[in-house]
């Protein structure tokens, strides 16, 4: 039972950003089965925590590469990068506070930014690399 499916429309061709890239998926598909289980008040926080935590993670190794590579639209992707971390934040608050429904917010939100954001802005990013190395 899954949200996402991991494909060939995700993968980057950059192994620790597509590892990392699944492990997100692999969160967003917990999330969703949990809700199909009618197990979602207890799944959800964790799976929020360890969404908060490890898209930290990632979008460090991230950002910290466009700095390295002197990537050009390094700063809007960090935007877009904290306005993901914004986003999360609010469902853990919303969540907290005992919010009903909160999981069905979180699985629309996850999957249209995750695989958006992988499919066009990381792609992006990945393109800038490639065209820097067959230079």
């Amino acid at each position: 039972m899954t949200l996402v499916e991991w494909d060939n429309t995700l993968i980057l061709g950059m192994p620790q950003i597509d590892e990392h890239h699944q492990k997100l998926v692999d969160i967003l598909n917990r999330c969703y089965r949990a809700l199909m289980l009618h197990d979602h008040s207890h799944e959800l926080e964790g799976v929020v925590a360890e969404l908060l935590d490890y898209t930290q993670y990632h979008f460090r190794t991230e950002e910290q590469l466009m700095a390295e590579l002197d990537y050009a639209a390094a700063p809007s992707h960090a935007a877009a990068h904290r306005k993901f971390i914004n986003s999360i934040n609010n469902f853990k608050d919303r969540s907290d506070a005992g919010e009903s429904f909160v999981a069905i917010d979180v699985l629309v939100f996850l999957k249209d930014w995750l695989v958006g954001h992988i499919q066009n802005t990381d792609r992006a990013f990945t393109n800038f690399i490639n065209e820097r190395t067959e230079s």
